[in-house]
């Protein structure tokens, strides 16, 4: 994707043309970097008062059997993992949650001794 600056016109002066006063041409909008076949961009449309819509485009019919067909030729398309990936990545997921939950606990542990020696909890405080 390519972020393109627009303006509404394009001026020929400079000392390169030889040229002291701004020559105005015309912009041809209908090419661009993101458009390179030179058709025109269906843009929002406004008219006044009105909220921003979208032109509406030809639309194929809609409906469950339509999105079920649609789901299950998108899932035929899914890069699936291997056995081995997959077994690799239960193994990091639980790993990671063990430790994390030792972590955590340790943590707690830690802020109650500390809050016991501040003086903050008492000693007989259930856990």
């Amino acid at each position: 994707m390519a972020i393109v600056k627009t303006t509404p016109r394009e001026t020929g002066s400079g000392p390169e043309n030889g040229d002291s006063k701004d020559v105005v041409k015309p912009v041809d909008r209908t090419k661009s970097v993101v458009n390179p076949g030179g058709q025109p961009l269906v843009r929002p449309t406004r008219s006044v008062g009105a909220p921003l819509r979208q032109q509406s485009s030809v639309s194929a019919p809609t409906g469950p059997k339509t999105f079920v067909n649609d789901t299950v030729n998108e899932l035929k398309r899914v890069d699936w993992p291997t056995k081995e990936q997959r077994n690799a990545g239960t193994i990091v997921t639980i790993g990671l949650l063990i430790f994390f939950a030792l972590y955590i606990t340790g943590l707690d542990t830690a802020a109650r001794y500390l809050f016991i020696a501040l003086g903050i909890l008492p000693p007989d405080a259930p856990q």
